[in-house]
């Protein structure tokens, strides 16, 4: 299933004043790059710093440390940032696409001089930031303080918020980003548990899955309600209306 593009559609924030509205001097400052699945993205050109903004796509930040402890920190959605200087240093840092789609890549004296002359687009990226620190803090705490239920349950929140879009029969269904293990890894848990926990939520009738890469929600206030943290999470959203996302 291809990404919708919620920059193109202008507002993509749940704001009715539209404040990260996606400035045109981004799209013209910016390289235009096609992800696929799997393709690192080098955080640095030529040794210099690099920013991300993504058009398209669906990214896994992700950490090596020594003796190859490996973890991946954050997703980043559609709309979302990523300045490398955001990477810990003395750490092997990684950017990867998990799906096909478009990034725009910058200089980072490039977009540090855009940011000092266009006051639309430092806003964006202010609240861009913002917004995903809130997403990070949300899913360092269920990490830290939920069941296992709790964790993965507030993980398809977070799938169905940003990348969900409406099906048939009020259902919401997206692409499941990461693998099993990848999942696992993402939550801190044993992947024979997050299998036990995707059949229990199918069995109950919550989720249907035609493919292992393909989730619908069957019933998103009854997911939400399972987790302390859907509300929170669902207020970090850009996505626009359902109304105007085609249904499938």
């Amino acid at each position: 299933m291809k990404e919708l593009d919620p920059l193109s559609r202008g507002c993509i924030g749940p704001s009715a004043n539209c404040p990260d509205m996606f400035p045109p001097e981004l799209g013209e400052h910016g390289t235009l790059v096609h992800t696929r699945h799997g393709q690192p993205l080098p955080l640095s050109l030529c040794g210099e710093e690099t920013v991300f903004v993504v058009r398209m796509a669906t990214l896994l930040f992700r950490l090596t440390l020594a003796d190859n402890i490996r973890q991946g920190v954050t997703l980043l959605y559609p709309g979302d940032v990523f300045r490398s200087a955001f990477a810990p240093p003395r750490s092997a840092a990684h950017l990867i696409a998990l799906t096909s789609g478009e990034v725009l890549r910058y200089r980072f004296d490039t977009f540090s001089r855009l940011l000092s002359t266009s006051p639309a687009a430092r806003d964006y990226f202010d609240l861009a930031v913002a917004r995903q620190a809130a997403r990070q803090a949300i899913h360092l705490t269920a990490v830290g303080q939920l069941d296992s239920s709790q964790r993965l349950i507030t993980f398809l929140m977070e799938l169905a918020t940003h990348i969900g879009v409406p099906a048939s029969e009020g259902r919401i269904v997206f692409e499941m980003p990461l693998s099993r293990t990848e999942v696992a890894e993402y939550l801190g848990l044993n992947a024979d548990t997050l299998s036990r926990i995707m059949s229990r939520l199918r069995n109950e009738g919550l989720l249907t899955q035609p493919d292992r890469h393909t989730v619908f929600v069957r019933d998103l206030a009854a997911l939400a309600a399972l987790t302390p943290a859907s509300q929170s999470m669902m207020s970090t959203r850009r996505a626009a209306p359902a109304a105007d996302f085609p249904e499938r």
